[in-house]
């Protein structure tokens, strides 16, 4: 299982430019079957995981497969970029 965690907050200028690409990423990837799950946390309502996952600025996009973190990246990303890292990680062995 592949998790894409894009950590934010709702008075984050940078958060809200990267939002309707990841809701975009969540309509395609949450569907029942799919390997890849999309998944957003704002760091002030979940405070712990941000801390499980030392976020120290935001936004952060993290990939983990199989509880592992493969991919961390802080900034706006454009969906091809995303897209990209969760192919290549999805085709690794």
């Amino acid at each position: 299982m592949i998790q894409l965690i894009k950590f934010g907050a709702d008075w984050c200028g940078p958060c809200k430019l990267i939002a309707p690409t990841i809701e975009k990423l969540q309509a395609k990837y949450n569907a029942e079957g799919s390997e890849i799950e999309i998944i957003s946390s704002d760091v002030d309502q979940n405070p712990d995981l941000a801390r499980t996952h030392k976020i120290m600025s935001i936004p952060t996009i993290l990939i983990l497969k199989n509880d592992e973190v493969v991919f961390r990246k802080t900034g706006v990303m454009q969906e091809s970029q995303i897209e990209l890292e969760l192919t290549n990680i999805l085709n690794e062995n």
